[in-house]
């Protein structure tokens, strides 16, 4: 018996620090399970506000995009009105232009006219005769 007890007692003390170790590995797994259960709910609500402010950033880029938008557009809008309306002064303006011109140039013409009539009827018609001879 000596030697089965010997023998029982060896398996048991080679044995004793594999369990002993086998709590210790699994108090620490533990302890690390609810270290890192702690950290996960940590990092949740972490993720939770900063999900939370990136909406609402987004919404107001959003809202502000669109009311430069819209401001922008009308502002495009006001823009055109005027371009138009002095386009069409300038239309305006060069018509008048262009009629004061004809009319200067319909003067000048009907001026030549008569002073060319005039000359060849004060010249008399002798010196035309002689010029023709």
């Amino acid at each position: 018996m000596p030697r089965f007890f010997s023998g029982a007692l060896l398996l048991c003390c080679l044995s004793f620090p594999a369990v002993v170790c086998a709590q210790e590995v699994t108090e620490v797994d533990e302890t690390e399970a609810a270290t890192s259960e702690q950290d996960l709910g940590v990092l949740q609500a972490e993720l939770a506000r900063i999900e939370a402010e990136r909406q609402r950033l987004a919404d107001e880029l959003a809202t502000g995009a669109h009311q430069q938008l819209e401001q922008l557009e009308q502002e495009n809008q006001a823009l055109r009105a005027a371009r138009d309306e002095a386009d069409l002064q300038a239309v305006v303006l060069m018509e008048e232009q262009r009629q004061k011109w004809f009319l200067i140039g319909g003067a000048t013409v009907a001026g030549s006219l008569l002073l060319g009539f005039l000359a060849g009827k004060v010249g008399g018609g002798r010196r035309r005769k002689e010029w023709l001879n």
